[in-house]
């Protein structure tokens, strides 16, 4: 089968069905009469940039980031770093005057954008850093950064709508 189709049905697939891992979406394509081995899914997901978001009920399943990205652009950078940090936070942690936010892999530019065009909002933030999957930021005195702290927490675990 031709790595369009393949991707098509995967799309259709991500789409229909609540999956999360791999081992079932291989299932659904084997329902579908499409054989590939792993390492072919693991591509088809990176490049339909297909992520796992995790939803409140604790379980996660793969959703199309693009579409997701559409439906951002209508929202405030606020609500965008709200629906954002909800969807792909895993942590966070404070270091003296310093907040350490843990997000999915390839999420952590994109937050750390919003972060940075918030700073007049987010007033406790001086400065953040971002890598693939942590943002660093900074305050100027641990009680800041404790707010920040907090601000961060309930992004992480209130249930967003």
């Amino acid at each position: 089968m031709k790595k369009r189709n393949r991707q098509a049905i995967i799309r259709r697939l991500v789409n229909e069905h609540d999956i999360s891992n791999q081992h079932e979406l291989m299932e659904l394509l084997k329902a579908e009469k499409v054989e590939t081995t792993q390492a072919t899914i693991s591509r088809d997901i990176r490049e339909l940039n297909i992520v796992k978001r995790h939803r409140p009920n604790g379980k996660s399943s793969y959703h199309i980031f693009n579409r997701e990205l559409s439906e951002m652009k209508k929202n405030t950078d606020k609500e965008r770093l709200m629906n954002a940090v909800n969807d792909t936070g895993v942590s966070i942690s404070q270091i003296e005057f310093m907040n350490l936010l843990n997000v999915l892999p390839g999420n952590g530019p994109s937050i750390g954008v919003l972060i940075d065009r918030l700073k007049d909002e987010l007033k406790d933030v001086v400065a953040c850093v971002s890598g693939d999957d942590t943002i660093l930021i900074l305050s100027y005195t641990r009680e800041e950064a404790e707010r920040v702290n907090k601000y961060f927490q309930n992004l992480l675990y209130e249930p967003q709508h």
